[in-house]
């Protein structure tokens, strides 16, 4: 009886304690640091995940907070100083890891804890509606043609996008001139403002523009037509056996207790199935992808390494000694 009586107590207190770990966290408002301007991709993603984050966080808000500038470096150090406690995230993104390889910086793959991955959009590049290029064809000749004289932008420099426009120079062995931005919505402004030539941007980056009337793309760096844009072809589809995409997601800094990140988790993966949230990535076009804690540490290992790689191979930043 005694031991029936000690059993029972022992699973309540258990279940009070499980209980008490999902309602516990979080108790005041979550900040992701988003290390790039507003209006890009990734803030763009973030504000959408934010609408619907409080549904299941016990009605905390996500604040989502903007430091751009650096490459993303200054952003970041800021997550990697603060408590690892879940109340500061990162939304950790391809430029970040990229920007490790490209620069001497204080962090590299392992200074970050992953937590899932909520987005993997392929690359495209972006013209204006009145530019003289209907194609990626076009562009390509143009550019070798007259090197250096099509400017493209990117969200900063050493960052994603600039590193997607690096990688499609060096395949299609053309000269550009790159323009760095503070983030994708300042590069885009610019662009639909005439001062840069073409974007090497990821959904939905632009599109509103492109919507408008405003811009074109004139191909798709994946491995299918975008689902919005069903017209416009792959870079495959037009002779360029080349893909580039970014991937975003969320990351904690090393240290920050396991049942966090599980809480973390179990919450981005409510927000990723949301109704609103899923009807608002359509609209993006964005291209949801999920993956947990063990995956996406996995996917990051693996991109590590082909960043790497690439970068070396094409002798580019700083970092490394050519």
């Amino acid at each position: 009886m005694r031991l029936r009586t000690f059993i029972a107590i022992s699973l309540f207190l258990l279940l009070l304690l499980n209980i008490g770990t999902s309602v516990d966290y979080p108790r005041r408002p979550v900040q992701i640091i988003v290390p790039w301007s507003a209006g890009g991709a990734t803030d763009v993603l973030f504000r959408a995940i934010a609408s619907v984050f409080p549904k299941y966080a016990n009605g905390q808000p996500l604040v989502v907070n903007n430091i751009p500038g650096g490459g993303a470096v200054p952003g970041t150090i800021e997550f990697l100083r603060a408590k690892p406690d879940g109340y500061t995230l990162l939304s950790f993104a391809a430029p970040i890891l990229i920007k490790s390889h490209m620069d001497p910086v204080n962090f590299d793959v392992n200074s970050f804890e992953p937590v899932i991955l909520i987005v993997n959009d392929p690359c495209y590049i972006l013209v204006r509606k009145d530019a003289p290029w209907k194609d990626l064809k076009e562009y390509v000749e143009y550019a070798k043609q007259n090197p250096g004289k099509i400017t493209i932008g990117n969200g900063g420099a050493g960052g994603g996008t600039h590193l997607a426009a690096l990688a499609f120079e060096s395949f299609t062995k053309i000269k550009l001139t790159h323009v760095p931005f503070e983030g994708g919505g300042p590069a885009v402004t610019a662009l639909v403002g005439g001062h840069i030539n073409s974007y090497m941007g990821a959904a939905p980056e632009g599109l509103n523009n492109v919507d408008a009337g405003q811009l074109r793309i004139l191909g798709v760096f994946g491995d299918k037509r975008l689902d919005k844009y069903p017209d416009i072809p792959t870079a495959k589809e037009q002779g360029f056996n080349f893909k580039f995409g970014m991937w975003r997601g969320v990351a904690v800094q090393k240290g920050t207790p396991k049942e966090i990140v599980d809480r973390l988790h179990t919450i981005f993966l409510r927000c990723m199935r949301d109704p609103d949230f899923v009807k608002k990535a359509k609209e993006l076009s964005l291209t949801l992808e999920y993956r947990g804690p063990s995956s996406f540490s996995k996917f990051i290992q693996d991109y590590n390494a082909y960043y790497e790689n690439l970068i070396k191979t094409n002798k580019l930043g700083t970092k490394y000694k050519y």
